[in-house]
């Protein structure tokens, strides 16, 4: 849930093995809707091949490679710098 005040939101992605372009597709769309409405997304751990598939597209590049971290440990980190 996206409250007005939300400045931050952490996709945790250790349980996605794989993405698509359907599922890519949603995730431009996603990040759309965030920039719109101020939001910076940030991904936690993010597997091999879908990141992969992110790089090829653009993607990482579109959504900011400083918001891709390891672990929740990191996406904590940088969300509360974002929120500074």
């Amino acid at each position: 849930v996206v409250k007005d005040f939300t400045t931050c939101l952490i996709l945790r992605m250790r349980s996605v093995p794989a993405l698509d372009s359907t599922a890519l597709n949603a995730l431009q769309n996603l990040t759309k809707v965030c920039e719109s409405k101020g939001i910076t997304l940030v991904f936690s751990h993010v597997n091999e091949q879908p990141m992969k598939v992110m790089k090829k597209a653009g993607f990482v590049a579109l959504a900011g490679e400083e918001n891709f971290c390891p672990n929740i440990t990191a996406a904590l980190e940088r969300a509360e710098e974002i929120i500074k």
